[in-house]
C-alpha cells in the first residue's frame, strides 16, 4: 500500500564490491545474520541482500528501520559486530552508502 505521508522510518542502501569471484561469499556472510542478530533487532523491519545480475561481485543491500532510534541501535548492535569479522577479504573498498527517508511503498507500511 502506498502512503503519501512523510515517514519516520529510516532506510539505508549499501553497495559493496567483492574481489573477483567472491560475490556469493559476500552474500552468504550477510545472509548468516538472518538467523540471529538481525532477528533480535525489533526495529529492523526489512533487510534484503541483492547480487547484481550482470555483476555478481557487486552486492547491494537495503534496510528499513522503524525510526532513527532503531537505525542507531543497529549501527552499534550485535549484527554489525557479527558481520565485520566475516567481511575480511570479501570487500575491495569502502561501501557506497545512502541514508534514505521512505516516502511511498508497496508491501511496507510507512
Amino acid at each position: 500500500m502506498s502512503s503519501e505521508n512523510q515517514s519516520e522510518k529510516v532506510a539505508v542502501y549499501v553497495k559493496l564490491t567483492a574481489p573477483e569471484g567472491k560475490g556469493a561469499e559476500l552474500v552468504a556472510a550477510f545472509t548468516s545474520l538472518y538467523e540471529g542478530p538481525l532477528d533480535a533487532e525489533a526495529g529492523t523491519e526489512l533487510h534484503v541482500v541483492h547480487q547484481v545480475k550482470d555483476s555478481p561481485d557487486t552486492v547491494v543491500f537495503y534496510e528499513v528501520y522503524t525510526d532513527a532510534t532503531a537505525a542507531a541501535v543497529h549501527s552499534s548492535g550485535e549484527a554489525l559486530k557479527a558481520i565485520f569479522p566475516k567481511l575480511t577479504g570479501l570487500v575491495t573498498g569502502p561501501p557506497e552508502m545512502l541514508t534514505l527517508e521512505p516516502r511511498n511503498a508497496k508491501g511496507l507500511t510507512l
